[in-house]
């Protein structure tokens, strides 16, 4: 429908694209991230030719979810993956939550490991 690139209010980058499904509705989807907001056809036509379309859009997104995330740059990708950009408080030590609890299964198993190391060198 649009020949513009759409910026992502969730991660920042210009993947969004639009969709429609019938001819009441448009669907703003990201390739990238799991945002997707629906709107009426009226709606769109009335801010899709605006020069400030990724702002209306940004302010659209933060009126149903709150503040917008951080826009994805140098430095928020997960240290360990790469893949998954950080927003807020998600990440620990530049790690996504996923890898986070990776490494703490993997630090409680060498914990158990080490504890029956040690317990048989007791014996």
């Amino acid at each position: 429908m649009s020949e513009k690139e759409i910026e992502c209010p969730k991660c920042g980058k210009k993947t969004v694209v639009v969709e429609q499904p019938d001819e009441y509705e448009i669907w703003l989807k990201c390739r990238e991230c799991d945002y997707f907001q629906g709107m009426s056809n009226d709606d769109w036509h009335r801010i899709h030719n605006s020069p400030n379309l990724d702002e209306k859009i940004k302010t659209m997104y933060e009126k149903e979810h709150g503040q917008a995330p951080l826009s994805a740059g140098p430095g928020q990708t997960c240290r360990t993956c790469g893949s998954a950009t950080l927003k807020g408080d998600e990440g620990v030590f530049g790690l996504c939550k996923s890898c986070c609890y990776k490494l703490l299964i993997i630090l409680l198993v060498l914990m158990v490991i080490g504890s029956y190391m040690a317990w048989m060198a007791v014996l």
